[in-house]
C-alpha cells in the first residue's frame, strides 16, 4: 500500500472518474439499489466523488494497492487523520449539487442515517476509538485478484497496532458478505427506504 502524495489536479480528477464510474457501474444486489437510487448520472457521481477524493488526498488519508493503482482506500479514525473543515464544507456542496439540491440531499442523508445512526455514530456515542474506512474500491479490471483482501488486511493491521476495531457501513448485500468473508462482522442492518439498506460492519481489534 502506498499513501497518494505529489499528484496533480489532473491525476486526482482522474482517480475520481475511476473511482466514480466503479461506483457508477456496480451491479447491486436485486434487495438493493443503493447509491445510484439518488444519483443517477456518471456526471453526478463524478462531482460526488472528485471532491470525497480531493478532501481525503489533500488530508492524506487516501491509498493505493500500488503505483499501477489497482484499488484504493480511504481511511479516517484513530491516528488515521481527519478531513479538513475547508474540504468538509467543499463536500458538503459537492454532494448537495450531485444529489440535485437541499431537498434530495436531505432525503440522502437521512436514508443513510436511519435507525439510530451510523456504526461511526454509535461507537462515537460509547466513547470508542475506532479507524473507518471510508472508502474501498477495486478497479473493474483487477476484481478477484486479491487486493480487496490486501487492503483489508492493511487496515486490521494498523488498527490492530492501534489497539482499535475497523468499521465500515457499505449498501449494498453481496458487498456486505464479501466484507464479512474477509474477516468483518455483520453489526446490524438499517433500512432507509424501499431497496435501500446501510450494512454497518465491525471488526474487533
Amino acid at each position: 500500500m502506498i499513501k497518494l502524495k505529489g499528484l496533480t489536479k489532473e491525476e486526482v480528477n482522474e482517480i475520481s472518474r475511476q473511482i466514480a464510474n466503479s461506483f457508477f457501474d456496480y451491479t447491486y444486489n436485486t434487495e438493493d439499489i443503493g447509491l445510484v437510487q439518488y444519483i443517477s448520472t456518471r456526471k453526478n457521481m463524478f462531482v460526488y466523488m472528485n471532491a470525497i477524493v480531493r478532501a481525503a488526498y489533500n488530508a492524506g488519508l487516501l491509498y493505493a494497492t500500488s503505483e499501477k493503482h489497482e484499488g484504493y482506500l480511504m481511511l479516517s479514525g484513530d491516528g488515521a487523520g481527519a478531513v479538513s473543515f475547508i474540504d468538509g464544507l467543499k463536500m458538503i456542496s459537492a454532494e448537495k449539487r450531485a444529489l440535485g439540491g437541499f431537498s434530495n440531499m436531505k432525503r440522502f442523508i437521512k436514508a443513510c442515517f436511519s435507525e439510530g445512526g451510523t456504526i461511526e455514530t454509535r461507537m462515537r456515542k460509547a466513547k470508542r476509538k475506532f479507524i473507518r474506512i471510508e472508502m474501498l474500491v477495486v478497479r473493474k479490471e483487477y476484481q478477484k485478484q486479491g487486493f480487496m483482501r490486501q487492503m483489508l488486511d492493511y487496515t486490521y493491521k494498523l488498527a490492530d497496532s492501534r489497539n482499535v476495531p475497523v468499521i465500515l457501513d457499505t449498501d449494498d448485500k453481496d458487498k456486505s458478505q464479501r466484507y464479512q468473508h474477509l474477516g468483518m462482522k455483520l453489526d446490524r442492518i438499517r433500512t432507509g427506504g424501499e431497496r435501500f439498506h446501510m450494512y454497518d460492519l465491525i471488526r474487533e481489534a
